[in-house]
């Protein structure tokens, strides 16, 4: 079980994201944090927003990692950056499922856990189609997870299809057919036969290492 299937297992792939909607999961996801914190250690949240700095940090984060995952880009610089980046957000959106599950904040943050999910399933497709390069770019958390193939759900994830539509895919007639076999006794897809089949879909962008 990846990073991504214990923080983001309420994602969902044809929830549609835009980067200005991220931003505003990312300020109610700050402010849950406040309340929760505020609550927990009996102190001001007014106070406690000041010595965090506000949710600017989050916000900077959140621009780089939909870089990334939605638009492909692959930054072969600033590699230690890139790991805090992704360690930051990954305890960011954990956190703030945890600050509504116990202090009833209004935190969840659907949008990021499907950002963070894509960003992961991507890195596994890049290192399969990419290689090295690639792997050696991406950040720590996103390495490692090379296996090779896709599930039809990962693939619905980065197209933003609903799985269903993916299978739809997969039949024999269907036009620009998406081949699958088996693994063991899940039906899966070749990474190579996915970026393939993915870079027909509008809502996909291929990754470019910059």
């Amino acid at each position: 079980m990846g990073l991504e299937d214990k923080i983001c297992q309420f994602a969902k792939p044809d929830t549609k994201v835009t980067y200005e909607d991220l931003c505003d999961e990312v300020c109610a996801a700050y402010v849950g944090h406040l309340k929760a914190e505020s609550e927990k250690y009996r102190c001001d949240a007014e106070a406690l927003d000041k010595v965090l700095g506000g949710a600017g940090h989050f916000l900077a984060i959140t621009k780089s990692c939909y870089a990334y995952a939605v638009d492909g880009l692959l930054r072969t610089t600033g590699i230690g950056i890139q790991d805090d980046h992704w360690l930051d957000f990954s305890s960011f959106i954990n956190q703030a499922r945890w600050d509504a599950e116990f202090h009833s904040a209004n935190s969840r943050a659907p949008g990021l856990e499907k950002l963070f999910k894509l960003g992961a399933i991507r890195a596994r497709l890049d290192i399969d189609t990419l290689g090295h390069a690639a792997e050696q770019a991406l950040p720590t958390v996103l390495q490692n997870t090379d296996c090779g193939y896709l599930s039809l759900l990962e693939v619905a994830f980065l197209a933003q299809m609903n799985e269903k539509s993916v299978r739809n895919a997969t039949q024999p007639t269907a036009p620009d057919r998406l081949p699958t076999r088996k693994e063991g006794i899940r039906t899966v897809v070749d990474s190579h036969d996915a970026l393939r089949w993915l870079k027909g879909r509008r809502n996909f962008t291929p990754t470019v290492l910059v």
